[in-house]
C-alpha cells in the first residue's frame, strides 16, 4: 500500500500535464500513487492520460463531468490508498526530493501536516523564490497575516485529519477554494516545515488567477474570506481568538480594499458606490489603528473613502500613465 497519494485535478491540460507527471516520476521517494481525476476536459487530455497510465503501474485515473477543482480534489480524497495525501495541479511541479525530504521530516516529528517553500514560475518562465518565514507548530497567524506564506499544495497532509474533521474542499467555490481548507487544517494540528522551496507554482496567461478580475470574481473572492472569518468565529478556541479574528477581519477588508481600488483604475464608480452603499466597508477605519494592515492599503482606503469621483479619476490616470515614468 503506498504511504502517498499524490491527487492531481486535470482539465483540459494536454499542453503540459506530462511534464507535471514527469516531475512526479522523477521523486527520489517511490512509495506513492498519483490519483488523476479528469474533470470532463473537453481537448485530449484524456487520451494523452490514459496512453500515459498504461506505462505506469502507481496511476489511478478517474473521468467525472465538468464539475470544477473543489470536486476533483475531493474525488481524490475518496479515492485514495495512502496515509498521507497531498495535492498538485496539473501544471505545477515538485523538485525531484520533494516527497524524500517531506516524509523524512514526518517522522522526524510523526507530524499530521508538513509544508516547505514554493518557487512562482511566470509565463515567461522566471523563477522567482517567495519569502517564507518557516515558522512551526500553531502558525496560523502567521498565514492569516500572509507573513511567510506557503502554498496549500506545498503540503503533506495526514489524511485523518480530513476525514476526523470533516476538512473538504468548497464544492461551490471556483476561486481561492484553497483558503479555507488550509485554515481549517492548521485550526487542527500543529505544523512542521522543510526549509526549502521544493513546490513550483506556475502561472500560465489564460489561467483564472492571472486574468482581468470581473466584478463576480472578486466578490467570490471576498465572500470566501468572509468564509474564513465565519468559520474562525464559530470554531476557533484558543485563548488567542480574539487576535486571529482581527486577523482574519483584516484580510477581508484588504480584498476589498483591493476590489474597489481595481473598480477605480477601470473608471467603475457605481460599482464602489454599490458596494460602500450595502456593506460596513467603512466602518472598519478601526484595523488601521490597531495596526493590522500596512500604510499602502491605508492610502487606498483614505482614497476610497473620499468618494470623490475627480479624486479617482485622477488616481486612475496616475497608474495608468505616471507611476511608471516616476519610478
Amino acid at each position: 500500500m503506498p504511504l502517498i497519494s499524490i491527487i492531481m485535478p486535470v482539465y483540459n491540460s494536454s499542453l503540459f500535464v506530462l511534464d507535471t507527471l514527469a516531475s512526479l516520476q522523477a521523486q527520489s521517494y517511490k512509495n506513492y500513487e498519483i490519483i488523476i481525476i479528469n474533470d470532463g476536459s473537453t481537448d485530449n487530455s484524456i487520451e494523452i492520460l490514459k496512453e500515459y497510465q498504461r506505462g505506469h503501474n502507481n496511476i489511478i485515473l478517474y473521468s467525472q463531468e465538468n464539475s470544477g477543482v473543489s470536486m476533483a480534489r475531493n474525488k481524490g480524497i475518496a479515492l485514495a490508498h495512502g496515509e498521507f495525501l497531498t495535492f498538485i495541479d496539473s501544471d505545477d511541479t515538485y523538485s525531484p526530493n520533494f516527497l524524500e525530504k517531506m516524509v523524512l521530516r514526518q517522522n522526524e516529528k510523526n507530524a499530521d501536516l508538513v509544508y516547505c517553500g514554493y518557487n512562482r514560475i511566470s509565463s515567461t518562465g522566471k523563477r522567482i523564490i517567495m519569502p517564507c518565514s518557516f515558522r512551526e507548530g500553531s502558525i496560523l497567524d502567521s498565514y492569516l497575516q500572509r507573513n511567510g506564506y506557503f502554498h496549500f499544495s506545498g503540503m503533506l497532509i495526514r489524511k485523518t485529519i480530513l476525514i476526523d474533521n470533516f476538512i473538504y474542499f468548497e464544492k461551490e467555490r471556483m476561486i481561492s477554494e484553497d483558503l479555507l481548507f488550509t485554515v481549517k487544517l492548521l485550526n487542527k494540528s500543529d505544523c512542521y516545515c522543510v526549509k526549502e522551496h521544493l513546490f513550483n507554482y506556475v502561472q500560465r496567461s489564460g489561467s483564472i488567477m492571472s486574468c482581468s478580475w470581473s466584478k463576480d470574481k472578486w466578490l467570490s473572492d471576498i465572500e470566501g474570506r468572509q468564509q474564513i472569518l465565519c468559520y474562525l468565529i464559530n470554531n476557533y478556541h484558543k485563548k488567542d481568538k480574539q487576535e486571529i479574528l482581527k486577523l482574519a477581519s483584516a484580510c477581508v477588508f484588504q480584498r476589498e480594499i483591493s476590489y474597489m481600488i481595481d473598480c477605480i483604475k477601470k473608471l467603475k464608480y457605481k460599482e464602489i458606490n454599490n458596494y460602500l452603499l450595502n456593506t460596513n466597508f467603512n466602518e472598519k477605519e478601526q484595523l488601521f489603528d490597531e495596526g493590522r494592515l500596512n500604510n499602502k492599503d491605508k492610502k487606498k482606503f483614505l482614497i476610497i473613502k473620499k468618494n470623490n469621483h475627480i479624486i479617482w479619476f485622477f488616481y486612475t490616470l496616475y497608474y495608468r500613465f505616471l507611476r511608471f515614468n516616476l519610478k
